[in-house]
């Protein structure tokens, strides 16, 4: 079962959040929550849940062992626990199994066992070991994070297994999150995964490597390995999200797992926004404890060159995935050896004048030249971010073409004829309408891998947070007198002498009243008299009173927004959520329109 499955979305997960709003005690919560995750497993088989449970038994008392037991005893214990994800990975390769063991993967090992490793590293570092199984049973078999990550740490998650909130906000901001992965998945991900297989057809590509037979075009090879970069992004980000909607809907905060990677400048840049758990694992875990980068650069590349080669091999047993860790291994030791080129460009931004600048803020000077270069495509620092952006994105798009294709023959002709190596054609009539029939789904595929939603969220939640400060203030003066200083004596002689109360004054009265003090008579008559007492000319005038007007026009708008912006940002947020939904129910149900959204051109 798969968060994206109609029997999960439409039974598992209403009844899971059903018994965990009903349960009004910590514990009663946690056992609704261990209860389901034993549920999801068994779906997956008994030898998945079996497996998961061996282990936790034995990372939970290994932990409390750590500290008696000799120095061997902790590598010890994680050998033993990565031995059922090396014998399961690479059980495919051992012709003495039985038949319906070799290729086995229980579901979950590769980011379960990784989890179990991270437990019993923190234990070894000082973390108190958990005294209760069940607690710790919570964290081992956390159903919204075992089948796609993050790799969660026991710390982060302590906390909120003892005492977690579970509240009307926590489930509406999660169900948009869930919403709105689930969307992604089925319309975008799954859409964009049929589309690079038509783009590329694996038979064709046999037929190729076997037969020899004619290579595809530059623009079919292109199209397609485009559609994968996005798909694979986009499917693992939804899984992300789904599980990051379904945690913080029963009060758990799983933490991010991407941060926009296709945005990064380098390659480095990259791995610090893809997939950030398992990233920060092999850091903490392996590359720190191999000396990190307090050593020289000869073990620096020594302990990068570990590092990659067991990224590769926990991605995938064949020998693509080892190949793709080592072409990253070599991309990221030469920008090490190139950073001063590549990262360290002098930008020469413009000074403003001695008398214009502020001695005391050198910093704020700096800050606000490169906003207003920002955008200037002639500024230095401009075409050094557009240079570095354009390098990620190529060397990102030839590495999913090594991670995609196990059969070397494949990848070897997939290559050429990206590369024009292999006397093909650069465009055929199918994949330029191909493309043409499917340029809104690429269009929103990669308006999705972008931070624009995010910006705009941010921008939303500020402009919802000046709101609640303007009613808190209105609140004030309103409690306090207009000014916010008045005394209650002060404001009892104020009326008993009679004055006027701003709240009630007439506008339309003092208009009358100034008509009558400077006799004029209509608009006009005002407008002639402020043009003799400004001094100003008819189209000056004019000008400044159109500018005066477009500044109301937005305050208004301003103010309207500030005073009615969260009841319109959570009411929309709600029907996105609803949309998205509907949308993807009817995508799992067969009754999809895609074909409708994506086939306008």
């Amino acid at each position: 079962m798969q968060f994206s499955e109609m029997i999960f979305v439409g039974a598992f997960l209403p009844l899971f959040l059903f018994f965990s709003f009903i349960s009004k005690s910590i514990r009663g919560k946690n056992l609704v929550f261990l209860f389901f995750s034993i549920v999801f497993l068994l779906f997956q088989g008994l030898i998945s849940l079996g497996v998961l449970l061996l282990l936790s038994l034995f990372s939970f008392y290994a932990a409390k062992r750590l500290k008696t037991e000799k120095k061997y005893f902790f590598p010890f214990s994680i050998v033993l626990l990565l031995l059922p994800l090396l014998f399961f990975k690479y059980s495919v390769f051992f012709r003495f199994l039985p038949q319906w063991i070799r290729g086995l993967m229980p579901f979950g090992i590769s980011f379960y066992s990784f989890r179990l490793i991270s437990y019993l590293a923190d234990c070894k570092e000082g973390m108190e070991p958990e005294e209760n199984f069940f607690h710790f049973a919570i964290y081992a078999f956390a159903f919204p994070v075992i089948s796609q990550g993050p790799i969660l740490r026991y710390k982060e998650m302590r906390g909120e297994i003892v005492s977690r909130e579970s509240n009307f906000t926590n489930l509406s901001q999660g169900l948009f999150r869930f919403s709105f992965g689930l969307w992604k998945k089925m319309i975008l991900a799954d859409e964009l995964g049929k589309l690079s297989t038509s783009f590329l057809p694996m038979e064709r590509l046999t037929g190729l490597a076997v037969q020899g037979s004619n290579a595809p075009s530059f623009l079919a090879v292109f199209f397609s390995s485009l559609a994968f970069m996005l798909q694979i992004y986009l499917d693992f980000s939804a899984y992300t999200d789904m599980a990051i909607g379904i945690g913080e809907m029963v009060g758990f905060s799983i933490p991010e797992n991407f941060q926009y990677p296709y945005e990064a400048k380098c390659i480095r840049d990259f791995w610090r926004r893809w997939h950030i758990s398992l990233s920060c694992f092999f850091r903490d875990y392996i590359y720190i404890p191999l000396g990190g980068n307090r050593l020289s650069f000869g073990r620096r590349v020594i302990n990068l060159l570990v590092i990659w080669i067991l990224t590769g091999m926990w991605h995938g047993a064949t020998a693509n995935f080892i190949l793709w860790g080592l072409y990253y291994f070599m991309i990221i030791v030469m920008e090490l050896l190139m950073k001063h080129i590549i990262h360290r460009f002098p930008i020469h931004l413009p000074a403003r004048k001695k008398d214009e600048a502020n001695i005391n803020e050198p910093a704020l000077h700096e800050k606000e030249t490169e906003q207003k270069c920002k955008w200037n495509i002639f500024n230095p620092a401009y075409g050094k971010t557009v240079v570095l952006h354009i390098y990620t994105l190529v060397v990102v798009f030839i590495s999913w073409i090594f991670f995609r294709y196990s059969n070397f023959a494949v990848l070897k002709n997939v290559l050429k004829s990206l590369f024009l190596l292999s006397g093909n054609a650069f465009s055929d009539g199918r994949s330029l309408i191909l493309f043409r029939n499917h340029i809104f789904l690429f269009l929103l595929a990669v308006l999705f891998s972008t931070s624009l939603f995010q910006k705009l969220d941010a921008f939303c939640e500020d402009l919802m947070l000046r709101g609640r400060i303007r009613k808190e203030k209105k609140g004030k003066r309103e409690e306090e007198g207009f000014y916010g200083m008045e005394e209650e004596a002060d404001m009892e002689e104020i009326k008993d002498r009679g004055a006027i109360d701003v709240g009630t004054i007439d506008i339309g009265t003092i208009d009358e009243d100034a008509r009558r003090k400077f006799g004029v008579e209509t608009e006009e008559d005002i407008e002639e008299a402020m043009q003799k007492e400004s001094g100003l000319s008819e189209e000056e005038l004019r000008r400044h009173s159109n500018a005066l007007k477009k500044i109301q026009r937005k305050t208004k708008w301003t103010i309207f927004f500030l005073d009615h912006g969260e009841k319109m940002y959570y009411f929309l947020k709600i029907l996105l959520a609803l949309l998205a939904l509907c949308i993807s129910f009817a995508a799992m149900a067969g009754q999809s329109y895609t074909p409708f959204l994506y086939n306008q051109f």
